[in-house]
């Protein structure tokens, strides 16, 4: 069965149209006596109501697929995330896996991050090179 969509209105017209019919058939058989002018009079109501039911699906309808068409995109398709991989790829890496560029020999690492000499310059003057 090829799926479709649920449509409510012509549920609603069907039910009304089956109940009529039921009543004829009841009258017919005598089981229900049942003036022919009421069941006339159910038809007009019955089609306005079943009419009202698909402008209210038409239109609650329209109003999901608008809001669905206005929905901000997926969290992963923001153009933070541009921003951010451009960051990822431009970072510095790390020498010899110590972040923070530390120095080759690792002395910067063995010595808590201060320099071999302690810091003071050798002369007395300006640090030495």
């Amino acid at each position: 069965m090829i799926r479709h969509r649920f449509e409510p209105a012509r549920l609603l017209l069907g039910l009304v149209l089956l109940f009529a019919a039921a009543a004829y058939l009841m009258d017919a058989a005598g089981e229900w006596e049942v003036p022919f002018w009421v069941l006339l009079a159910l038809m007009p109501p019955a089609l306005l109501l079943a009419g009202f039911t698909a402008l209210m699906t038409f239109l609650a309808r329209r109003f999901l697929d608008r809001k669905r068409e206005t929905a901000p995109p997926p969290l992963g398709d923001l153009p933070v995330d541009d921003l951010r991989r451009g960051y990822e790829r431009r970072a510095p890496e790390p020498r010899d896996g110590v972040p923070g560029g530390a120095a080759r020999d690792g002395s910067a690492a063995r010595n808590g991050g201060a320099p071999k000499d302690g810091g003071a310059p050798k002369d007395g003057g300006a640090p030495g090179r």
